[in-house]
């Protein structure tokens, strides 16, 4: 494990950095944001949006986003995704840029959809918060058999899948010298889980975030620490950025990002008002609920909503 270390790649790009998304072929506008031309994969529709020169967010509508950088003797890329077969595709991607050798996989967090391609990456050195490598540990293969266990559509080749953890972690802040281009990786406390990192590109205005915002959705909170997560979204408030890419949904801008803290706000204070008033976790759930309808009702997942409820519900009937 590392402590707020500066590592340089081997890398010497010094080309200006670039603000505006652009095409990468026939691509169109949506809210203000070109997005590159559609790749259909085995896994589905992907497309590959150019944030800045050598900088590229891999979208999956409804499955799991990814993020490419490019420098002049390798690749970075950002979350390895649910399965090899995914990790497969997006390493096909990764050829459609570059045929330089993937130096390096962060993983956002230890969370299936994000890490369990990383065995696909033999030669990549795997990058994570000290905390992601020990749930990956200690809670990987539980998570694996949930998700089995649900039934899922991938249940039978996550069965194949070599829990790989990070082989590089850090405590606080990891500060990477990539082709030229600074990438912060940064630690700001616990929130979707106990490990989640943002990518951080300060020069390029552009972070990563894996699942702790999205862009008008409501993440999944089960492995939530609540209080805390509210407390980590306004942290990430205070890095200097205008775009985000969120490990699930669109591309977003810095506002959404203040929404979504608003939004784990309200939830944590709707529940602690249903606490103080005695009520039990479903009764909770069902005013909470209520109470958020109105503002957040259109939100991708809002159904989710009353995980989170019961999340909170219990972190706060333990304090």
């Amino acid at each position: 494990m590392v402590r707020d270390t500066v590592a340089h790649v081997g890398d010497a790009r010094g080309s200006a950095s670039v603000r505006t998304a652009r095409r990468l072929s026939s691509g169109r506008t949506t809210g203000g944001v070109e997005r590159g031309g559609t790749m259909t994969t085995t896994t589905g529709q992907t497309e590959i949006v150019e944030l800045a020169d050598g900088v590229f967010a891999r979208m999956h509508e409804g499955l799991t986003n990814a993020g490419i950088l490019v420098g002049d003797d390798g690749v970075l890329v950002i979350d390895s995704l649910r399965v090899p077969s995914f990790a497969r595709d997006l390493i096909k991607d990764v050829r459609r840029l570059s045929d330089k050798p993937i130096r390096y996989v962060i993983d956002t967090h230890g969370h299936w959809d994000h890490a369990f391609g990383n065995q696909e990456f033999p030669d990549s050195i795997i990058v994570g918060h000290v905390n992601c490598r020990r749930e990956l540990e200690e809670l990987g293969e539980a998570w694996r058999e949930n998700v089995i266990a649900r039934g899922n559509e991938w249940a039978e080749e996550l069965r194949t899948v070599d829990i790989r953890p990070p082989s590089l972690t850090f405590d606080s802040r990891l500060e990477l010298h990539f082709g030229g281009r600074r990438v912060d990786l940064v630690y700001l406390g616990r929130a979707h889980t106990s490990g989640d990192l943002f990518v951080h590109l300060p020069d390029d205005g552009v972070v990563f975030t894996g699942d702790v915002a999205q862009d008008g959705g409501v993440p999944y909170m089960l492995d939530g620490y609540m209080r805390d997560w509210i407390e980590t979204d306004a942290r990430l408030m205070d890095l200097p950025f205008e775009r985000f890419v969120s490990g699930h949904g669109p591309i977003g801008e810095k506002p959404a990002l203040a929404e979504a803290r608003e939004f784990m706000a309200a939830l944590v204070s709707g529940t602690e008002e249903a606490v103080r008033d005695g009520k039990d976790v479903a009764a909770a759930g069902e005013a909470v609920t209520a109470a958020m309808q109105e503002r957040f009702g259109g939100w991708r997942g809002f159904a989710r909503l009353t995980e989170g409820v019961g999340r909170a519900y219990r972190e706060i009937a333990r304090a």
